[in-house]
């Protein structure tokens, strides 16, 4: 049987005066708490034409990807890169890859 993994789709914006530098080093901080989860396969980070940042996530089952919240939640990383964003912009989807 074939792995099935799940998309994890998170988009947001930056706030004001945040540069791409500055976040991509943010989100590069956040790759060893990501690796040591369980389930994480792994990320990769784009910024679309309009400014907004859009990091793909792939887990190994949608629950790794639910939890995977929580267990960054009380990191220093994670912390980290909230800073540098737009709560209010933040969106989170999951896609199952076919």
């Amino acid at each position: 049987m074939t792995q099935k993994y799940v998309v994890e789709l998170v988009k947001w914006t930056a706030l004001d005066g945040v540069t791409d530098a500055k976040m991509t080093d943010a989100v590069d901080r956040l790759l060893p708490d990501l690796k040591t989860l369980p389930g994480f396969v792994k990320q990769d980070l784009y910024k679309d034409d309009d400014g907004q940042w859009v990091d793909l996530y792939i887990w190994d089952n949608r629950e790794d990807a639910l939890a995977s919240n929580d267990l960054m939640a009380p990191k220093p990383s994670f912390a980290g890169l909230m800073s540098l964003i737009d709560p209010t912009s933040v969106t989170i989807e999951f896609l199952n890859l076919p």
